[in-house]
């Protein structure tokens, strides 16, 4: 097995990153698939990054547990901020969107391609795509006002914001407000582990 190269004082910068197998990575030029593979590597060998911290206001927090490294580091935080970077021009713009799937109440397909049943969903995906289409109701109104015939838009009643009008909405409020309790808890056990797996990885798991 080849020797783990690190360097814990990696996480005092943010504008480069020593690689497992010793490669320097230049952060501003690094693709999406080498920062992934550096946040696996900070998580993996998180213990030892903590004792490198060395800012003397919260290093001694970080090491007992009191504040968590990846909100303070400056290494981290620059390598979250172009991941989400990376991540954001993957995902598909509001104003790019089928509408015609905002007049139906079954399924939902998202950027990937990927179609979810709304009643398959679980609690935390139904929130996040609610919350993501109130978030971008406008831009989704103008992509519907655009490309849907006049008697489709008649489908989506009068509601603010406007997106609450639309089938797709009302129907995953109602399923939001049909959850049981015991739905919910076992739904927020799911993301207690999924959050320990990504720990563990650096990679999220399946919902």
């Amino acid at each position: 097995m080849a020797r783990v190269v690190l360097d814990p004082d990696d996480i005092n910068q943010d504008r480069t990153f020593t690689l497992s197998d010793g490669e320097v990575v230049q952060l501003d030029q690094a693709d999406r698939p080498t920062l992934e593979r550096i946040t696996k590597q900070l998580f993996i060998h998180r213990s030892a990054y903590e004792h490198a911290f060395d800012d003397p206001v919260v290093g001694d927090r970080v090491i007992t547990g009191e504040a968590r490294l990846e909100d303070h580091s400056p290494l981290h935080l620059r390598v979250k901020a172009l991941l989400e970077r990376k991540r954001e021009r993957h995902r598909r713009p509001a104003a790019d969107m089928d509408a015609e799937v905002l007049l139906q109440a079954r399924v939902w397909t998202s950027s990937g391609g990927r179609t979810t049943v709304l009643l398959e969903m679980t609690p935390t995906h139904r929130r996040n795509l609610i919350g993501w289409l109130e978030r971008n109701s406008e831009a989704i109104r103008e992509r519907a006002e655009a490309t849907l015939h006049a008697d489709q838009l008649e489908r989506v009643a009068a509601a603010d914001p406007w997106i609450a009008g639309t089938p797709l909405h009302r129907r995953l409020a109602e399923l939001i407000e049909a959850e049981s309790e015991n739905e919910r808890a076992m739904d927020k056990a799911r993301q207690i582990v999924r959050a320990q797996q990504f720990q563990r990885s650096g990679e999220w798991p399946d919902r």
